[in-house]
C-alpha cells in the first residue's frame, strides 16, 4: 500500500521546477499553437501563459524572439504572436 502522503511533492523537486526555464510539457504545448495556428492558416498564434511562472514567460518571449517571431501582444497571462510578421536578423561575418 502506497503511503498517501506521497503525492505530495518533495521540495527539491518544487524548487527545481521553479527555477527550470521551460518544461517539456510548457514547449510541446507552445509548439502546438503555433501549429495549431498556422495549419488553420491564421495570422497569429494565441499561447496562454497561466501556468508560466515569470521567469518562463521572460524565457519563452526571448526564445520566440531569437527564432524570429514577432511578438504581437504580451501580458502577464497571454502572447500573442505574429505568424505573418517575421524579425529578420543579420548576422556580422
Amino acid at each position: 500500500m502506497t503511503n498517501r502522503y506521497d503525492k505530495i511533492p518533495d521540495y527539491k523537486v518544487i524548487k527545481s521546477a521553479m527555477q527550470q526555464e521551460l518544461t517539456d510539457k510548457q514547449i510541446e504545448y507552445v509548439k502546438s499553437e503555433i501549429e495549431t495556428a498556422a495549419l488553420s492558416n491564421d495570422d497569429k498564434a494565441y499561447v496562454d501563459l497561466i501556468s508560466f511562472n515569470p521567469n518562463q514567460k521572460r524565457k519563452l518571449g526571448q526564445i520566440l524572439k531569437e527564432k524570429g517571431y514577432q511578438l504581437e501582444e504580451e501580458s502577464n497571462w497571454s502572447l500573442l504572436i505574429d505568424l505573418k510578421a517575421s524579425v529578420v536578423r543579420f548576422k556580422q561575418l
